[in-house]
């Protein structure tokens, strides 16, 4: 598995790079990670997917889609990448965090009737610790988002 394996250009989701000498659960973990977030972007950018987004999350992060889904009158536009630095399964095997770098400095924002509303706030670089949990069909499901940084992650392997 490569970062270039997990991108989709025809979303314009680019994984620029992921952690190197991951364990199969590991690899299954940022693998069911990125199917969740492609999910997310194709669901945020062209407002289709929203049964496979539900599906691959559970908890207060399902409810915040739910909920964002039916309150979006704005639409996200490519490119955006991402950097995963670490992949952690908890001791118990039925938790994991991914912590990722966004990058959406190129990203703009248009309204439903395409006009841009791009603000400079919303073109930002944003760490997030991504809580998983291994859901009953052998898929780990994004539970939780937790903000680490603004403006101050980098895509880039260290």
């Amino acid at each position: 598995m490569t970062a270039e394996s997990l991108s989709d250009s025809s979303l314009g989701y680019t994984v620029v790079s992921i952690p190197d000498g991951l364990d199969a659960t590991k690899t299954k973990v940022l693998q069911d990670y990125v199917a969740y977030d492609k999910a997310t972007w194709r669901l945020w950018s062209t407002r289709q997917g929203l049964d496979e987004a539900l599906a691959l999350s559970t908890g207060t992060t399902r409810e915040n889609i739910r909920n964002n889904y039916n309150k979006t009158t704005r639409y996200a536009r490519p490119p955006i990448s991402i950097g995963v630095s670490d992949v952690e399964v908890g001791a118990d095997g039925k938790s994991a965090n991914v912590t990722v770098c966004y990058d959406r400095t190129k990203m703009t924002v248009v309204d439903e009737n395409g006009n841009d509303v791009t603000k400079d706030s919303s073109q930002n670089k944003i760490e997030y610790l991504i809580g998983l949990v291994d859901g009953e069909s052998d898929v780990w499901l994004a539970e939780s988002q937790t903000t680490l940084s603004s403006n101050e992650c980098s895509t880039e392997q260290k």
